[in-house]
């Protein structure tokens, strides 16, 4: 069976691996919403280019198709970040879970070192009392 140190520092790996697998989460989730912050520039300096174009007509089926193009992009980098999002708050869940573990298994660690000072120190008395032949205990 494994003491309490080694259940202690398992613990501690656990929340170090949560709390990077968080961080990974949250930077392809900033990642993806940036992805989506240009997606929408994109479409933006598209309508604004067609708007002060004297070939506008001209270019409007051309512009159409890729105004479409990027809402179905944005769509989907949409709810890739939504999906992401959800991920990001359950790491953050799972690391939140893995710190109350290691703070358990710390306070199990504490109380047996507790438990064995006491007893160290119980054994010490009893050893510093001189010993009484009649004596015996209950």
């Amino acid at each position: 069976m494994a003491s309490t140190g080694d259940r202690l520092k398992r613990a501690r790996r656990l929340v170090t691996v949560q709390e990077q697998m968080r961080r990974a989460a949250e930077i392809e989730l900033v990642a993806t919403r940036e992805r989506a912050a240009a997606i929408e520039a994109d479409r933006a300096r598209l309508l604004a280019a067609l708007a002060s174009s004297d070939h506008g007509p001209m270019l409007l089926e051309a512009t159409a198709k890729r105004l479409r193009g990027l809402a179905a992009e944005a769509t989907a980098v949409e709810a890739e970040a939504a999906a992401q999002a959800a991920a990001v708050r359950e790491r953050g869940l799972a690391q939140k879970r893995a710190e109350a573990l290691a703070e358990r298994r710390a306070d199990d660690h504490r109380r047996d070192a507790d438990k064995r000072d006491d007893l160290d120190r119980l054994d010490g008395l009893a050893a510093r009392l001189p010993a009484r032949p009649d004596a015996s205990l209950p």
